[in-house]
């Protein structure tokens, strides 16, 4: 019985805890705080924590915690590019793409690290890339409509 309470008082205990809600704060060795109207900007030196406040559409963060950067800078999010074909796919030597119409698109070829491979701007409707000289592995093509705010992105495997 002594246990079957103590396991009882254990689960209510740990329940209250898990509601419990966690907030940023700073725990630094110095730093401060300014103030102007309404906006306090909270700064540290030594962080271990970092803080994060908003107002409004006010961001004001410390450390390396940021609020989302495409709120921040209004950066909208592109649709789905639709009717876009890529082949052969896995390729050898060259690809061919075709679009759903013609328009300014852009097409970036990036490989598994990252790092953009192949650069190009075009306004028809059939591109064709030649990479014979890159080695056997997976690559990521997007294709990006600015005009129409659509993009796709393509895994592509090399040979």
């Amino acid at each position: 019985m002594k246990t079957s309470i103590s396991l009882l008082v254990f689960f209510l205990y740990t329940i209250g805890f898990s509601q419990t809600i966690i907030k940023k704060s700073s725990i630094s060795t110095g730093g401060g705080s300014a103030t102007v109207g309404t906006t306090q900007v909270i700064y540290s030196i030594g962080e271990v924590a970092v803080q994060e406040n908003t107002q409004g559409t006010t961001y004001v963060s410390e450390g390396f915690i940021g609020p989302d950067i495409s709120q921040t800078l209004g950066i909208t999010d592109y649709d789905t590019l639709t009717g876009i074909s890529v082949y052969p796919n896995p390729v050898t030597d060259r690809f061919n793409i075709n679009l759903p119409q013609s328009g300014s698109y852009e097409f970036y070829l990036y490989n598994l690290q990252g790092k953009q491979i192949i650069f190009r701007l075009s306004q028809d409707i059939k591109e064709s890339f030649d990479i014979s000289r890159l080695t056997s592995a997976g690559y990521l093509l997007v294709v990006i409509d600015r005009e129409n705010k659509l993009k796709k992105i393509v895994k592509i495997i090399k040979e």
